[in-house]
């Protein structure tokens, strides 16, 4: 079932501003690499979250809610735009600041620190409720997410400029 609104709270005003807030971040942000990058970044991005989501999330083994009920509705929606985002940011500063050979698990690492406390104030401020689920579960789902990501742009930067090189 869809519904527009359960209560409009903190979980709700969280996500909007943290909204505003990337998105304004990203807008400002010198372009480094082609649309079409950076378009599939979010795409896999979004893919991977809602993929770990309906994974994780929903019977059978339903270990978290997002938002304070079960039941999903637009502010479920809205939080579907922060992993794009989030991905971005992940892939633009790792890109911008030439991250490479022992400074990328180095860089997983502090990632999946920070997106670990991003989703600590999340779970209190309603955005997450946890059932049977811990940070420390987080912490690897964000190890491998993270790494993936790093490993997914890599590989589209590789065949993007393959292609355009023709070799």
């Amino acid at each position: 079932m869809i519904k527009l609104f359960h209560d409009f709270d903190q979980n709700e005003w969280f996500i909007l501003i943290n909204l505003v807030i990337a998105y304004t971040t990203i807008l400002r942000l010198p372009r480094l690499f082609p649309k079409s990058i950076a378009l599939l970044i979010g795409l896999f991005s979004i893919s991977l979250a809602k993929g770990a989501d309906h994974t994780l999330g929903v019977a059978p083994l339903d270990y978290y809610d997002t938002n304070e009920i079960p039941v999903f509705d637009i502010t479920d929606f809205a939080t579907w735009f922060l992993y794009p985002a989030a991905g971005y940011l992940y892939i633009y500063f790792y890109h911008r600041l030439r991250i490479a050979g022992p400074a990328i698990p180095v860089y997983v690492l502090f990632g999946s620190a920070l997106g670990l406390g991003f989703e600590l104030l999340s779970v209190k401020l309603h955005v997450f409720t946890y059932k049977d689920w811990t940070p420390g579960y987080s912490f690897l789902v964000y190890l491998l997410a993270q790494s993936a990501t790093i490993l997914f742009f890599t590989l589209t930067k590789h065949w993007f400029f393959k292609g355009r090189t023709g070799r």
